[in-house]
């Protein structure tokens, strides 16, 4: 949004420091709502629930709330094996919601954000559709870097943290062999870990991916540790899933210079 922005509109993240699927609204947020004129939010249950609550306290009847996560059609969404509150097992019906990872789905989020501000602000809409055009043509020559990047690695399989990286595997050719955390904040038990210690010995990923928001001496470490017994040797490497952004550093180019990042940690480790 910033990208596509500009200077033509002040934007704000609310997941700062801590991520959607943690994320609890405070007074200042309802207060920032009051003022506000588009509240920009992802779906797909990843924030609804919070958003709704939100949107209830603001009271600011003529703040328009756009869904990005609707804006991706069905067919280019990946079924979730996330476990929700409240659910056991597979969560049929629903959609793995971390569509901004993938860049066919990202590059139909920035034509959406880019028609949502022209509808709002007309005036400026060939700056909209300018800046949308060149935000587009950076993914689209991050998909290319991408491609050569990996290209030539014969294991690309990895495991996960928690199921936040489908897209960006999927956009890049990389198996996802297991994820350890079935809900974000939810540790595996002794079965689950065996099973995923099993899965890495029969699957022998090239690395184990953590997230900057979790600290690294959770079920990573454990299942690095695990594996270690077997005399298997997995590194764990950052991959950001881009689930926060600290004010100071939001601004255009974000989203790609970090995307870059990530896919040359990958790059490096994978075999």
């Amino acid at each position: 949004v910033k990208s596509i922005a500009g200077d033509r509109a002040a934007v704000i993240s609310l997941c700062t420091t801590t991520g959607p699927h943690d994320y609890s609204f405070n007074a200042k947020d309802t207060i920032l709502l009051r003022k506000a004129d588009l509240f920009f939010y992802n779906g797909l249950d990843l924030d609804d629930l919070f958003v709704g609550r939100l949107a209830e306290d603001a009271s600011n009847p003529n703040l328009k709330f756009s869904s990005l996560g609707k804006k991706v059609p069905k067919n280019l969404r990946i079924e979730s094996k996330e476990v929700k509150p409240g659910h056991e097992g597979h969560n049929h019906g629903s959609f793995d919601p971390h569509i901004w990872l993938g860049i066919r789905q990202s590059l139909l989020m920035i034509n959406a954000i880019r028609d949502e501000l022209s509808l709002l602000d007309p005036e400026a809409a060939e700056e909209y559709k300018t800046r949308a055009a060149t935000l587009a043509s950076a993914l689209e020559e991050i998909q290319k870097e991408g491609n050569a990047l990996l290209e030539g690695k014969k294991n690309k399989v990895i495991v996960t943290f928690h199921e936040s990286l489908g897209y960006l595997a999927s956009s890049f050719g990389i198996e996802i062999a297991g994820v350890i955390q079935k809900s974000p904040g939810d540790s595996p038990n002794a079965l689950e870990l065996a099973k995923i210690v099993q899965l890495c010995v029969e699957k022998k990923p090239s690395l184990i991916a953590v997230e900057p928001q979790y600290p690294r001496t959770t079920s990573a470490k454990l299942l690095q540790e695990e594996l270690k017994k077997k005399g298997i040797e997995i590194p764990l490497i950052e991959i950001d899933p881009l689930e926060t952004c600290n004010s100071a550093d939001l601004a255009s180019g974000w989203y790609e210079k970090k995307y870059k990042q990530n896919l040359e940690a990958l790059a490096k480790n994978l075999q």
